[in-house]
């Protein structure tokens, strides 16, 4: 797969990368809830002029993030992917930010803890161990506050730990281990997302629009719909 596009919107910052003929374009700009109003465009500016029928596939950044950004992508990639009978490829959120963070100096850590606010004091985590071979998922993406992530994570932390996302300073008193890295500016990447994909394609099979869903992992929004409020005297 060496024609894809690419796209996350799950945090404060819209990604968006194209790879087409060996070349790779990506576009990135901090916009909190102002994703939907951007995305496109950002899509139409790395795409100078190729059109969407010349890619093999969109890869989509689903989550774990924001309730309504990882809406936002999910929905750009069925309408599109939909209305040119394209596949997409769901990728996962924390470990796209992952890549971003130690991309070219994994052989530094041991281990990559990103993170990113969910609401109130939670926090959405997933741990991945590193070596030569790149970054591998230590479990699926959790949820909970830092404190209590870290006590559920810390038999599996050995040897050096880079901790990567918006929520990376509140683990930093709780770490069993002293983090050697610590960037709280990490956030999901598009180009990051699409390298991978292209030197894992095995582990990236494409999937009708229709199957591609949201990873919240938090289940209990704390949002109810009008019709699900109580009446009000």
């Amino acid at each position: 797969m060496s024609a894809l596009l690419a796209l996350d919107t799950s945090t404060d910052v819209c990604s968006v990368a194209c790879s087409l003929s060996d070349q790779l374009k990506e576009h990135t700009r901090l916009l909190p809830r102002a994703h939907n109003r951007h995305v496109l465009v950002m899509l139409e500016e790395v795409l100078e002029g190729r059109s969407l029928s010349d890619f093999d596939a969109i890869v989509c950044g689903v989550g774990p993030g924001s309730f309504t950004g990882i809406r936002v992508a999910v929905g750009v990639a069925q309408g599109l992917a939909w209305s040119l009978s394209l596949p997409v490829i769901p990728f996962c959120s924390l470990m796209s930010q992952a890549l971003s963070g130690v991309a070219g100096r994994q052989e530094q850590f041991k281990h990559v803890l990103s993170v990113t606010q969910a609401q109130g004091d939670l926090v959405y985590a997933r741990l991945f161990r590193c070596d030569d071979a790149g970054l591998h998922p230590e479990g699926d993406p959790l949820l909970g506050q830092p404190a209590a992530l870290v006590a559920r994570l810390s038999q599996q932390v050995q040897g050096s730990l880079a901790i990567l996302g918006d929520a990376a300073e509140a683990f930093i008193d709780h770490t069993v281990v002293r983090p050697v890295y610590v960037c709280s500016e990490t956030r999901p990447n598009g180009a990051a997302m699409l390298d991978w994909v292209r030197d894992h394609a095995a582990a990236f099979p494409k999937m009708a629009p229709e199957l591609l869903t949201p990873c919240y992992v938090q289940t209990d929004i704390g949002w109810k719909k009008i019709s699900e409020q109580p009446r009000r005297a």
